[in-house]
């Protein structure tokens, strides 16, 4: 089914289920904006705080190294909750896309994956991900693009895999999920990476709106991802046979 159909007189549905993945993308476009603008302009300043930094004491700076920390780690939390919060509403989506006349209930379902079923494991998925993408780009930056597009449809795999194992069998596997997710993007790959390149354009234009269209453009994105991995699953059962 196309999101568009799909969406049609429930919009506003949509927008509400992607609230918070819309916010927190809005946020994200207004400060990459500001911090390109500021490197035509505070290239004197940062060139001053660089040089008062060298000036302080060793409290100082171990003060300030603390701080940094706290703010990363801080940092690297947020990411990772907004992280499962995207990914639980990727997970409705996926459901709405294959029950077009499914109820939405904004709140339990943008949150589902910290549900019991999801939660830890999911956590677990995006660091295993998250490694094994860093650790093919220390080879080089190509391998780990080219290995980060192959493991795209891991946290969709997962989340089938979960659904069709039963409840008295082991949990799927991090590897299993991301090994399926390599299967099924093998030869797919660049088409993804068109399908990217087809929400630049919108991408832009949603920035500047102060990130307000990112509240239409984001579930829409997001349904056009879920409905890509029912395709590629309805491509690899055909070629199955």
């Amino acid at each position: 089914m196309e999101v568009k159909q799909l969406f049609k007189g429930r919009w506003r549905q949509a927008v509400i289920l992607c609230l918070v993945v819309s916010i927190v993308t809005a946020f994200n476009s207004v400060v990459q904006m500001k911090q390109q603008v500021s490197k035509f302009t505070d290239g004197s300043i940062h060139k001053s705080v660089l040089s008062q930094i060298f000036n302080l004491d060793l409290a100082v700076i171990s003060m300030l190294m603390t701080i940094v920390l706290v703010v990363l780690i801080f940092s690297l939390v947020v990411g990772l909750v907004v992280k499962v919060i995207t990914i639980g509403t990727s997970y409705t989506l996926l459901d709405w896309l294959r029950d077009p006349q499914r109820e939405i209930h904004p709140v339990a379902d943008a949150t589902v994956g910290f549900s019991k079923q999801y939660g830890w494991p999911l956590v677990g998925l995006i660091i295993w991900q998250t490694i094994l993408v860093f650790l093919w780009s220390l080879l080089l930056i190509v391998p780990g693009i080219i290995k980060s597009y192959a493991y795209t449809q891991s946290y969709f795999v997962y989340k089938d895999m979960l659904a069709a194992t039963p409840a008295d069998q082991p949990r799927p596997t991090y590897r299993a999920a991301i090994t399926r997710s390599r299967e099924l993007m093998a030869g797919y790959k660049f088409d993804y990476f068109v399908l990217q390149l087809s929400f630049l354009g919108w991408r832009i234009l949603a920035s500047l709106t102060a990130g307000i269209g990112q509240l239409w453009l984001v579930p829409y994105t997001l349904a056009t991802e879920a409905n890509y991995y029912e395709n590629l699953v309805a491509n690899a059962k055909l070629a199955a046979k």
